[in-house]
């Protein structure tokens, strides 16, 4: 590596106050609490068979983390947000996303018609994995604030629809029988559409908080 791209990488990390992971207390102190919280979780799930479906991905994300930190450092903020996404879906994994103490809640308030966690987690990927993806796109491939808010949501939106495809995938070869249950989709035919769609709207608003904090800093 030149000493001019290095030195134009130190200052991208600069910018983005990226600490590695030595040297990165808040990201150690993060990890150990959501550790022992993923451990709690996973104390008497609520159907275990799904606890370890549920929890592939997760496994699959910190591997892949772990694995490309050698080549590339998220700054903090992106790093919490990925934890925030991943703890919200362990809650979900531990009721099985049946009838959390939030769903009680809600469809005691709003009397609800079905369970709305799911939803809930799914609009949570479009918001809290945004920035992640803004500042993957800003870092790595090097494209303009603006061109990012706007790719943002539609990269979002294939993942999400990618995902609704893995569980498809994981059902019908690990368990068709039980599939339904594991999909969560509580007999509704549009719950894959819905799914998508609040990631949808998710990253719109998490772009369009960005835009505007980044509108407020330069100004």
């Amino acid at each position: 590596m030149s000493r001019v791209s290095q030195h134009n990488e130190d200052a991208s990390a600069a910018a983005w106050r990226v600490k590695h992971f030595r040297e990165n207390r808040t990201l150690h102190i993060a990890l150990v609490v959501f550790a022992l919280f993923w451990l709690w979780m996973g104390y008497d799930p609520y159907r275990k068979f799904n606890w370890w479906l549920e929890n592939l991905l997760t496994l699959l994300a910190a591997a892949g983390l772990i694995a490309t930190g050698r080549w590339f450092v998220w700054s903090n903020t992106s790093y919490l947000l990925i934890i925030a996404f991943i703890a919200l879906h362990t809650v979900g994994a531990h009721y099985s996303y049946n009838e959390t103490p939030l769903d009680r809640w809600l469809n005691a308030l709003f009397a609800f018609e079905r369970n709305n966690y799911d939803r809930i987690v799914h609009c949570a990927f479009g918001l809290l994995i945004a920035y992640p993806v803004y500042e993957l796109l800003r870092r790595v491939a090097g494209v303009r604030h603006g061109w990012s808010c706007v790719l943002v949501p539609c990269v979002i939106l294939a993942f999400g629809a990618f995902y609704e495809l893995i569980e498809m995938w994981v059902t019908f070869i690990l368990d068709p029988e039980r599939g339904a249950l594991f999909l969560g989709s509580q007999g509704d035919p549009w719950d894959a559409h819905h799914d998508m769609e609040v990631a949808l709207y998710g990253a719109i608003i998490a772009m369009l908080a960005t835009a505007l904090t980044r509108g407020k800093k330069h100004h």
